[in-house]
C-alpha cells in the first residue's frame, strides 16, 4: 500500500529576473511587517529591560517569573488556549471535509459566508450574544433545565467554562476556513487509489489524510492558540474569577500606568511561551508527517 505522494525533487531555481520580480512581490509586505510588526516589538523589549530612568534591568522579568500567582496564571492561560486550539480544530475539519467533499460547489460560497459572519460582527457584540444564551433562563440554560440535567435558576456565566465555550465560538470559523482549504488540496484520485486497493478508513486517515493536512493543521494551530493566548476580553465579561487569564492582569497593569515596564514583560514572557508552544507543536506534526508518510525513510534510502 503507497502512501501520499510527496515529492523529493529540488524545485528549479529562478534566474536574476525571477529573483528580481520575487523581491518587488515581497518589499510592500515586508515593509509593513517591518514597520507595523518588527519596531513596536523592538519597542516593547527595549521597554521591558529599561527602568523607569531608562537604565537596564531584569527585575520585570525575575518579578513576574519568581511570583507563582503569576505563573499560575501563565500556565492557566496556555492550557485554555491549547484546550480552546484542539477543540476548535476538532469541530471544524469535520464540516470543512463535508463541505469541501459532499457540498454542490453552488452551494459552498453560501454556506461559506455564513461561516465568516463571526468576522464582520463587533466582537463585543458576539460575547454579549452569547451571554443571553447561556445566562439563566436563556434558550440553552432552559433547554438543559427542561432536559432535568440542570436546575431552573442555574447558569455558567462567570464560570472557566463560559470563557472556554466562547473563545471556542469565537475559533471554529478559522479552523473552518483552513481546514476547508486543506481538504481541497487533497487529490480525489488518491483516496479513490487508496480504497480501491482495499484500505481501511482509518489506515487511509493515518496514511493519506493525516500527511496531507498536517502542515495546514499547524498552520491552524499557529494561528488560533496565538489568537487565543491573548484574549482578555472574553474572560473578563464571562470568566469570572476562575476564568481570569494573564491577558487580563497584563491589560489591568497597562490601564492603571503604574507598571508599564513590568506589563511588557508580561507581555514578552506571555509571547516567549507561545511561541515555545507553537514551536513544538508545530515540530511534533512535521515529525508525525514525516514518520507517518514514510518520507524519513525514502530519504535514509536516497542517502
Amino acid at each position: 500500500m503507497t502512501t501520499a505522494p510527496f515529492s523529493l525533487a529540488p524545485r528549479p531555481t529562478a534566474g536574476w529576473r525571477g529573483g528580481l520580480g520575487t523581491g518587488f512581490l515581497l518589499t510592500p509586505g515586508g515593509l509593513m511587517l517591518v514597520v507595523f510588526a518588527a519596531f513596536p516589538l523592538g519597542a516593547l523589549i527595549v521597554i521591558g529591560f529599561t527602568t523607569n530612568a531608562g537604565s537596564f534591568t531584569l527585575e520585570n522579568f525575575a518579578a513576574m517569573l519568581g511570583n507563582p500567582v503569576y505563573m499560575a496564571l501563565l500556565g492557566r492561560t496556555l492550557l485554555i488556549a491549547v484546550c480552546v486550539t484542539v477543540m476548535s480544530i476538532a469541530l471544524g475539519w469535520p464540516a470543512a471535509w463535508a463541505l469541501a467533499r459532499y457540498t454542490r460547489p453552488r452551494t459552498r460560497p453560501l454556506i461559506l459566508g455564513f461561516v465568516i459572519i463571526p468576522y464582520i460582527t463587533s466582537q463585543l457584540l458576539l460575547i454579549y450574544g452569547f451571554v443571553s444564551l447561556i445566562q439563566a433562563g436563556g434558550p440553552v440554560m432552559s433547554l438543559l433545565s427542561g432536559l432535568g440535567l440542570v436546575d431552573a435558576n442555574a447558569s455558567i456565566m462567570y464560570t472557566p467554562l463560559a470563557n472556554i465555550l466562547m473563545l471556542i465560538q469565537e475559533s471554529v470559523p478559522t479552523a473552518i476556513l483552513i481546514m476547508f482549504s486543506a481538504s481541497e488540496q487533497i487529490n480525489s484520485s488518491v483516496l479513490e487509489a487508496s480504497r480501491t486497493l482495499g484500505a481501511s478508513k482509518r489506515f487511509v486517515f493515518t496514511r493519506v489524510v493525516w500527511p496531507l493536512s498536517s502542515a495546514m493543521i499547524g498552520v491552524n494551530f499557529a494561528l488560533t492558540f496565538v489568537q487565543t493566548v491573548g484574549a482578555f476580553a472574553e474572560p473578563a465579561i464571562l470568566g469570572g474569577p476562575g476564568g481570569q487569564m494573564l491577558g487580563n492582569t497584563i491589560s489591568t497593569q497597562l490601564l492603571s500606568g503604574a507598571h508599564q515596564q513590568f506589563a511588557v514583560a508580561m507581555s514578552l514572557v506571555l509571547l516567549v511561551a507561545g511561541l515555545v508552544v507553537v514551536g513544538i507543536v508545530t515540530g511534533l506534526l512535521a515529525w508525525s508527517r514525516r514518520s507517518i508518510s514514510g518520507i524519513s525513510r525514502v530519504e535514509r534510502l536516497v542517502s
